[in-house]
């Protein structure tokens, strides 16, 4: 993985992915708010107007300007240009009638308190998810009830001093997969097992109706306080790390 960089938002080719971070503000200044509601769809714009609480309010109109900033560099077209489209699970995707194949960008967004993450590349199905490793959890007791038996045995083994950061690591990097598959909650957490090998390296050790060989897995620390997971339905990937400053 490469070093964080300035926001750098490029077409990426198949396999190169890249993993924009943009830290949430406190709040939004005023002005900044009303430029990034300009970009948003009439059906956005509803979205957020329906939302009652402020801190709602303002991560929904960063996360669709990270989503509208870095894509439309990408493509080279004004944010509020943008179109989507979802899938049958709610799965958005980016509208682009002649991008081929090869060209076809593919994102997922992920965001909690403080942090917002979007994972982009090219062909491949991606997802990602940022958890708070702040929280507090009753770690053995959710995987017990959500995870495969072998991650369970995992954690049960680990060292307590551990078994936190083993949590969210499991917890991130099996969110990432569901979302790169694209099927909601029709896929269950228990469906398939990621395990740890050497060099803490991530790896789908098996999964229903699923070629294992074809997914790649990054999981990174961030700022001590985050865990971000990337899974990428490509055998080999190389992971682009971008600092995204928006205001």
């Amino acid at each position: 993985m490469q070093p964080a960089e300035q926001h750098t938002a490029v077409l990426p080719v198949r396999g190169q992915v890249q993993l924009h971070v943009l830290p949430e503000p406190a709040a939004l200044a005023a002005a900044t708010a009303q430029r990034f509601s300009q970009w948003l769809s009439p059906v956005e714009h509803k979205r957020w107007q329906r939302l009652r609480l402020e801190a709602d309010r303002q991560r929904f109109l960063l996360a669709r300007a990270l989503v509208r900033s870095v894509l439309g560099t990408c493509v080279q077209q004004a944010p509020e240009s943008l179109q989507f489209v979802c899938n049958h699970y709610g799965k958005p995707e980016l509208l682009q009638p002649a991008a081929t194949p090869e060209q076809t960008l593919k994102f997922n967004l992920s965001h909690t308190r403080g942090l917002l993450v979007l994972a982009v590349t090219a062909a491949d199905e991606i997802g990602v998810d940022v958890e708070s490793i702040t929280r507090e959890a009753e770690m053995l007791a959710l995987a017990e009830r959500y995870f495969a038996a072998s991650e369970v045995a995992m954690l049960r083994a680990a060292d307590p001093l551990q078994l936190h950061e083993l949590f969210f690591r499991l917890w991130t990097l099996k969110e990432a997969y569901v979302k790169a598959r694209g099927l909601g909650l029709q896929l269950g957490l228990d469906s398939f097992a990621i395990g740890l090998g050497r060099n803490s390296t991530p790896a789908l050790l098996h999964a229903e109706d699923d070629d294992i060989a074809r997914w790649s897995y990054f999981s990174i620390a961030h700022a001590d306080v985050f865990r971000i997971a990337v899974a990428v339905s490509a055998p080999t990937a190389s992971l682009q790390l971008n600092e995204v400053h928006l205001f």
